[in-house]
């Protein structure tokens, strides 16, 4: 029996960094965001021994540990996080295949926490909802593994589709109210552009976390804009009038100035340079997907110069991503 899932990529359009803990809990946070057509897929069979044997395609690496290893100094550690929460006793091939490379800034571990948990839901018939396995994901990051970040990545991948999510002591995903109009010119506006670069996103929400630690007035003021851009792009994108679209991408660079004064690993000079070249030559606005350092920027251009805006990209190195809004979350099927 092989178990087969896939869980989608997403792009947040705004208030992502309020749903961070204690934040959110404390101040209630708020962000809005979609999926797309790139998923991490993962196949697993069963073994007739203790080991987890995971393969990577993307990496071309194999890891092999023990059921029960709680070593999680080492690669592949997530692996082991979710083996152990979920209390697997059996052997397990795990084959990975993710559509985007690491670190790409659309949330791409927790897609990859969410796809391994509803494919070993299903095979073990454990009886979890879309929201218990977007929990699960979150707490085996955040509270096993100890990596700092927020929530919104493992309910969007469960989820999918358009949403407005909400967190306080709880999370509250509540899809949004739009018409195919609205998504398919608000898709013919967004470019996505990969920029290059690395982070690792649990460093840089880290140094976030010291400015609301230390409860620096700034730190409060952006979080505020954060939460006003989100709010105020649901009520764009519900209104169903492509006449005020623009104010999305002004939206857009309000957003991005107030992450930006969050922490001064989120931008740099590369990142700079194709986004205020962009912004030259026709976007409205725009923000780099995910906790920042690089990865893929994500830009609203005014629709008659879309192509121009892409062209001069590309002529400083920018690689252009063609997408499609994906309303589908996690998907989990066997193959007998």
């Amino acid at each position: 029996m092989i178990t087969r899932s896939k869980a989608p990529f997403r792009v947040s359009f705004g208030g992502g960094g309020t749903d961070m803990a204690p934040y959110c809990i404390e101040h209630g946070g708020c962000v809005i965001s979609t999926t797309i057509d790139r998923h991490v897929y993962i196949t697993l069979k069963q073994r007739d021994d203790k080991k987890i044997h995971i393969f990577s395609i993307n990496l071309n690496k194999e890891f092999e540990f023990k059921v029960g290893d709680r070593d999680y100094s080492t690669e592949f550690e997530l692996f082991k996080g979710i083996i152990n929460v979920l209390e697997i006793k059996d052997g397990l091939d795990i084959v990975i295949n993710s559509e985007l490379p690491a670190g790409s800034g659309m949330g791409g571990s927790s897609s990859l926490s969410v796809a391994l948990i509803g494919a070993l839901n299903k095979h073990y018939n454990l009886g979890l909802s879309r929201h218990n396995i977007a929990q699960k994901a979150y707490d085996i990051e955040r509270i096993e593994l100890k990596q700092k970040g927020g929530y919104q990545d493992q309910f969007a991948a469960a989820y999918g589709g358009f949403n407005y999510i909400e967190f306080t002591g709880d999370v509250d995903v509540i899809p949004l109210n739009v018409s195919e109009e609205m998504i398919n010119e608000l898709q013919y506006r967004l470019i996505l552009c990969y920029v290059g670069g690395f982070h690792f996103s649990s460093d840089i929400q880290d140094e976030v976390l010291k400015g609301y630690e230390f409860e620096k007035k700034s730190f409060v003021e952006a979080m505020q804009d954060l939460k006003d851009v989100a709010h105020s792009m649901r009520e764009i994108i519900e209104s169903n009038n492509l006449k005020i679209l623009n104010e999305f991408g002004e939206l857009l660079h309000k957003g991005w100035l107030a992450k930006k004064s969050l922490s001064s690993k989120i931008s740099n000079k590369n990142i700079e340079n194709f986004y205020l070249t962009s912004r030259k030559f026709g976007v409205l606005g725009g923000k780099l997907l995910g906790a920042g350092g690089g990865g893929h920027l994500l830009l609203f251009s005014k629709p008659n110069l879309k192509f121009k805006v892409i062209q001069e990209l590309e002529k400083i190195g920018g690689k252009i991503v063609n997408f499609h809004f994906n309303p589908r979350g996690l998907e989990v099927w066997k193959i007998k």
